[in-house]
């Protein structure tokens, strides 16, 4: 019986594989290459202590009070008593307008009104006359109630007169505009022979006797970071000279993008030695609370996450976590970890789930650690 040469090739190849097969099913497991070494790593262990958070902030000075001081009236400036940058005490006059053509009308308002007052006397008296006369029935009723009425109009007119001298004179006081409180002049908006229509802007003033800043809050301290906490201060131009302030508020509506939201602290600038406008570094300092801390060296950092690989036996495995404030070289963290764990500061790039380490150094047990301290180190 003969093959045709392409059979025998065949039948040849797969004979070959089927060798092939049966040769690595039958090798044993020890012909494996052996598992490495345990990775050599640093550990330290999660720390619980007391302390309070420190927050810093970035924001800017503003005054307490800003005014544009607007005329009440309408007039020609005859007199401007101000500059920009000066120190204006309350009550001080800045801008006069012309007052002469309601001077005159006001002389003879009252010219007018003491004329009417006159003419009431004698009606009153008239009055008084004809009731005596109508007691006696010497007069009639008619003529009892004329002089009656004519008393009565002329107290109408009496008041009329008093309500638009009393205007007058209400006018003439507005056309002197004054400051409203202690300030300075920052902006000067009308000139001499400037005619202001009513509302139209005179200056703008700026009460510097108490500092406002405002700032970003996180906020995950908007539960510890409340009115009437002190803070501390710092002022770029004025150098390293720290001011005391309390936090007025917390402004009730968070930057959904930023996560933050306002905080206003207040400060004594009584000698105005703060400006407006200047940049200014706010620390606070909130309630004392039990925190978890960990080496800044032991997150592992992947787009927005952060992870600690705890150390179980000589086996590590990932625990994502939150992170906190900062106290120096260490950052608070939150999530399934407990006080006392050993977990990875040195080695950590490249760890895996589940692989196998060797603690060269840091193995202090969480006993033999420094005990918590109250403020930040």
């Amino acid at each position: 019986m003969s093959f045709h040469p392409f059979k025998r090739v065949s039948i040849l190849f797969f004979l070959c594989v089927f060798i092939l097969r049966l040769t690595l099913f039958l090798l044993p497991a020890q012909a494996q290459p052996p598992e490495g070494p345990p990775t050599p790593v640093v550990a330290a262990p999660v720390e619980e202590r007391t302390l309070a958070p420190v927050v810093e902030l970035v924001g800017t000075a503003r005054p307490d009070r800003t005014s544009r001081v607007a005329a009440e009236v309408a007039g020609l400036v005859k007199e401007v008593k101000f500059n920009e940058g000066e120190l204006i005490k309350e009550g001080v006059v800045l801008v006069g307008l012309d007052q002469n053509n309601l001077q005159l009308g006001l002389k003879a308002a009252r010219a007018a009104l003491a004329g009417v007052k006159i003419q009431l006397d004698e009606a009153r008296k008239d009055l008084e006359r004809a009731a005596s006369l109508r007691a006696t029935n010497s007069i009639s009723v008619y003529n009892y109630e004329k002089d009656l009425y004519q008393v009565k109009n002329l107290e109408q007119v009496v008041a009329r007169a008093e309500a638009e001298t009393a205007q007058l004179e209400d006018t003439i006081q507005r056309m002197t505009v004054r400051a409203p409180f202690t300030g300075y002049i920052i902006e000067k908006h009308t000139e001499l022979g400037q005619w202001l229509s009513p509302g139209a802007p005179v200056a703008t003033i700026i009460d510097l006797s108490t500092i406002k800043v405002r700032g970003p809050l996180p906020e995950r301290y908007v539960r510890e970071i409340k009115p009437g906490f002190e803070a501390s201060v710092v002022f770029d131009a004025l150098g390293a000279d720290s001011y005391k302030g309390r936090v007025t508020a917390v402004i009730p509506a968070a930057d959904e993008k930023a996560r933050t939201l306002p905080v206003e602290v207040s400060l004594p600038n009584p000698q105005g030695t703060i400006k407006a406008g200047l940049l200014a570094r706010v620390t606070l300092t909130g309630k004392e609370r039990k925190v978890l801390l960990v080496s800044k060296d032991a997150l592992v950092l992947d787009r927005g996450r952060a992870t600690v690989f705890v150390v179980k036996g000589d086996e590590v495995f990932p625990v994502e976590v939150q992170t906190g404030a900062a106290y120096g070289r260490q950052v608070e963290i939150s999530g399934p970890i407990e006080p006392g764990r050993m977990v990875v500061v040195q080695g950590n790039e490249r760890l895996r789930p589940g692989q196998k380490v060797s603690l060269t150094r840091g193995q202090d047990s969480p006993s033999t650690a420094a005990p918590p301290s109250s403020s930040p180190k």
